[in-house]
This record gives C-alpha cells, structure tokens and sequence, in this order.
C-alpha cells in the first residue's frame, strides 16, 4: 500500500512569492505549474485571492452621458448592468443611490 505525501500549505508569502516569480517567467501557467508541483486551479484562486490587483475591464459598468437640454426631462445617463438591466438617469444623483440599487 503506498503512502501518499501530505502536502505542507504555503504561507501567505510564499504564495505571494511564487506568483511574482510566474508574472516575471515567460512561461505559460501550465508550464509553471507542473514545474513548482501546483494544481492550475489552486494557482488560479492564489491569483485571484492575492495578485491585489484591480477589477478586470469587463466588470465595470460604462456610463452614457447625454448634454442636459431646457424644456423636457432629458436622459442624463443610462447604465447598462451585465444582466441586461438598464438604469436611467435624468439629473446626477449622490453616490449612495447607487449603492442602494445593488
């Protein structure tokens, strides 16, 4: 009956280290993680638990703005959620009325 390793968990440092060490190598994360014995997935969530780094281009919501014209009620942006979900807006609202849509 063979004996499986129990694999040690890496600190926070190391896991940190390792990914400054992919990010500098011109290799692909396959490559990488065969070489330092990782599984892609738990790379993948290492990345995404600490690269740091800011939201991805896809997740953020783009903004239309139209030029406020006198007489009647004119759009003054509309958002457009991933979801299909369209927000209207006639006049600038505070910061707080957006956080209480979501």
């Amino acid at each position: 009956m063979k004996h499986s390793k129990k694999h040690k968990r890496k600190s926070e440092a190391e896991i940190r280290e390792l990914l400054s060490l992919q990010e500098k190598q011109a290799i692909t994360v396959t490559a990488f993680c065969k070489a330092h014995k990782i599984h892609k997935a738990t790379f993948y969530n290492w990345r995404d638990k600490y690269s740091g780094k800011a939201a991805r281009p896809e997740e953020f919501i783009s903004l239309q703005f139209a030029e406020p014209v006198a007489g009647p009620p004119t759009l003054f942006a509309e958002i457009e959620l991933p979801s299909n979900v369209f927000i209207k807006l006639f006049e600038k609202v505070d910061a707080a009325y957006f956080k209480s849509l979501f």
